[in-house]
């Protein structure tokens, strides 16, 4: 039987990529008002993802590299991934 530590563990690993691909989604698909939102929580989830990445990296903990690769999705993502609001820059 898993002990709490482990399954708080298991829970952390899964969550934080499910977390930045919202809000790397989010950012992407929004526009208007709701996209001043989104990238607001995309900065506050993109600092939270490098605090556990560095604290998880430092700690030699196992998910080291899923959080890692978590946090190099949402920073490339952010150029890579087309969003809809780029549409109306460009027409300006």
């Amino acid at each position: 039987m898993l002990g709490a530590l482990e399954i708080l563990n298991l829970f952390e690993a899964l969550a934080l990529p499910v977390v930045g691909l919202w809000a790397l989604l989010s950012t992407k698909l929004l526009i208007g008002d709701d996209l001043v939102r989104a990238e607001r929580r995309f900065i506050a989830v993109l600092v939270i993802t490098s605090l556990i990445t560095l604290r998880t990296v430092a700690g030699l903990h196992d998910a080291w590299l899923i959080h890692t690769v978590t946090l190099s999705a949402m920073v490339l993502g952010v150029f890579v991934i087309p969003g809809r609001g780029d549409e109306e820059l460009a027409a300006y």
